[in-house]
């Protein structure tokens, strides 16, 4: 326990927080305090009102506050330093300025007090207003008016200030706002005074007029919802939601301007989101994806330009759709995970260059409507992290109850690794040493068994023709009919309605629209009958099911480079020793795609569950940069359909042995 001369030493320094005022508008009042960087916003609607009792006046403009709830009285020292150390440890939006005001609560069967030591402790700190409830005996102060409010708000940080009525305190939240330096969000969001969300849009001034000024993002306090009484299993976790999913109140946009154009702001959440926020999660804004969640490179962002992966040289590629998701999870401490969806590949092939945990459920896991379609066959929604426990406990609590996930409890893992040894080793000798150890560590640590195997000469039984190239066209057919029917001509028909003109697309839509009027309903419902085939045959004969394990096989690969880096801008893969990535389409060059380049289309057209495991970083000689950097690289583990829950214990049970573990934010992993 602290002292009371110690604290009167660690707070003689302090100089009560007067607020600078930066901008204020209809969403509320940005700020800063006195000696402090640090930005806030304090939204104009106030969470709480109280009625105030005493002889002191109440501050007439915002002022930082710190609400305490106590449960015990005498009220001591002790108990109240505590708190203040617990406060700091857990949230990264308090601090010591928000000391100039206390609320302090208490609820109990007897009226409480402050002890002797409590007050001289409350006399050192540089607190100006000490607001108690009715429940508590006032102290003689000599630094601070004494008042007794009405109202309590939950434990943390707030601003306070006189409100329009005589006697009357308004209790505003607190958001503090971080920079979004690597342009993953396309704005932030705040709760909106009647429910949903309110688009924050804020941004300050930048010394080059030519770019755009990055948004700056309102994270809430930890605080209140971590020690609430009715804290529910996600409180306080923060995440990112790729705009293709609807948010009551915010615009959804898909990557397209004309979609923001064509359809209004939703006034529902999607499904999936709406269950995630039930569980206690709070979103912060929309991330930034590519146009309708097709895969397209980075220099073919036009509407809305690609984010920036912080990894290495900070000039990668974090591949298509799902990229502001991933990288705005490999880049910001302050969010705890991230969403995505995959339809083919576009969590995890994102979450493997930015070096994070990613999922692509089974298909079906989630419910989504309220999502904007690429192909009802093979989307999904997924998500990123970089804890590898918070990664089991998001997807414990959010895919609990799907209709598709096996609840088969089995006694243990896959005995049986397909290594498909026409994709190994990869590019990268030392990538592929991380291979090597990571597949001694399943067999050492769970037992499952390398088995090499030609895994896309056994796939091509089931391809039609046997070739590759007529199963990616068939895959090509759903994606691209679906999206231009169920996207695509209602954009083009409404955006005609209104401007009388033809919108415009980025250049992956329109070569993707462009082809699907040339596809048949009948080519469609062909392109659906050979996928329900396939899966059926995947399952059969590739992935058994088995009652021990759920899934006889388990299937690993690359989704990267090969340990190669792979750039953002298309003439920096021209460098020596960079390599192109090859997204969903054949690359430029004439040869024909081959399987053991896209093995992502596997679980997207069998519908496998698949995760991405960051298993190390390997050096690369950065032109960019003339030095030496570091490259993630990542695992891809897939099971048989419908088991989800296997996949995500073996990855727990890897947590716990040590072999894989939590990522750093920022250019290098660990």
């Amino acid at each position: 326990m602290l002292n009371w001369l110690f604290i009167v030493g660690l707070f003689s320094s302090f100089v009560t927080a007067s607020v600078n005022v930066l901008s204020t508008d209809t969403i509320g009042t940005v700020l800063n305090l006195s000696g402090s960087p640090i930005r806030f916003l304090s939204p104009s609607t106030a969470v709480a009102l109280g009625s105030v009792s005493g002889r002191g006046a109440i501050p007439s403009t915002l002022t930082p506050t710190t609400c305490i709830h106590v449960k015990h009285t005498p009220i001591t020292m002790e108990f109240l330093e505590s708190q203040l150390a617990t406060y700091a440890q857990l949230d990264d939006v308090w601090n010591d300025k928000f000391l100039e005001a206390l609320i302090i609560s208490y609820e109990g069967p007897a009226m409480a007090f402050f002890d002797d030591e409590a007050k001289r402790w409350l006399d050192a700190l540089p607190t100006t207003h000490l607001f108690i409830s009715k429940s508590i005996q006032p102290p003689s102060l000599e630094n601070s008016e004494v008042l007794t409010i009405s109202t309590i708000p939950p434990p943390g940080p707030y601003f306070i200030s006189k409100s329009n009525e005589k006697k009357q305190l308004a209790i505003h939240h607190v958001y503090r706002l971080y920079e979004d330096d690597h342009h993953a969000f396309l704005f932030g969001a705040i709760p909106g005074p009647s429910g949903g969300w309110v688009a924050t849009n804020i941004t300050f001034p930048i010394e080059d007029q030519d770019d755009i000024p990055p948004q700056q993002i309102p994270v809430p306090s930890r605080l209140p919802a971590l020690l609430s009484p009715n804290a529910k299993p996600l409180s306080g976790a923060r995440f990112g939601l790729k705009d293709i999913y609807d948010a009551q109140g915010l615009p959804t946009a898909a990557g397209s301007l004309a979609y923001a154009l064509t359809h209004p702001i939703p006034n529902i959440t999607a499904t999936s989101i709406a269950s995630l926020l039930t569980l206690g999660a709070v979103m912060v804004g929309k991330t930034r994806t590519s146009q309708f969640a097709h895969g397209a490179q980075p220099w073919e962002f036009l509407d809305f330009p690609y984010s920036w992966n912080p990894r290495g040289d900070g000039y990668l590629t974090a591949s298509a759709s799902s990229s502001g998701s991933a990288c705005a999870i490999a880049a910001y401490d302050w969010l705890d995970f991230t969403i995505g969806s995959d339809t083919r590949g576009s969590v995890r092939k994102p979450a493997s260059l930015v070096g994070v945990y990613g999922i692509r459920p089974t298909t079906g896991a989630l419910n989504l409507t309220g999502v904007v379609p690429l192909s009802e066959e093979m989307d999904t929604a997924g998500f990123f992290a970089r804890d590898p426990r918070l990664f089991y406990a998001v997807y414990k609590l959010w895919y609990q109850g799907s209709p598709v996930i096996s609840r088969q409890i089995g006694t243990r893992f896959p005995q049986k690794l397909l290594y498909p040894i026409e994709h190994f080793p990869v590019k990268n000798a030392e990538a592929q040493a991380l291979y090597d150890s990571f597949i001694t560590s399943l067999q050492i640590h769970l037992g499952i068994v390398k088995t090499p195997v030609n895994m896309s000469s056994m796939l091509a039984l089931y391809f039609p023709d046997q070739t590759f190239p007529a199963f990616q066209l068939s895959s090509n057919k759903l994606a691209e009919y679906r999206s231009w029917v169920s996207v695509g001509k209602p954009i083009v028909d409404s955006f005609m309605e209104q401007y009388g003109t033809l919108p415009t697309f980025d250049p992956i839509p329109v070569k993707m629209f462009a082809r699907a009027q040339n596809i048949s309903e009948a080519d469609f419902q062909a392109s659906v009958a050979f996928k329900r085939g396939f899966q059926d045959a995947v399952s059969k004969y590739i992935f058994p099911p088995s009652p021990q394990s759920c899934s006889e096989t388990l299937f690993i690969y690359d989704s990267a480079a090969g340990g190669k880096p792979s750039y953002r801008f298309e003439e920096f893969n021209s460098f020596q020793g960079a390599a192109p990535f090859l997204l969903t389409a054949p690359s430029a060059d004439s040869t024909p795609p081959e399987m053991k380049d896209y093995f992502n289309f596997l679980a997207s057209m069998a519908e496998l569950p698949e995760v991405t495991v960051p298993i190390g970083q390997v050096p690369y000689w950065s032109q960019i940069t003339r030095r030496w950097e570091m490259l993630p690289v990542a695992a891809q583990l897939v099971v048989a359909r419908g088991c989800d829950g296997m996949l995500m214990e073996l990855v727990r049970k890897l947590s716990e042995n040590g072999v894989v573990g939590g990522v750093k934010t920022g250019r290098l992993m660990y």
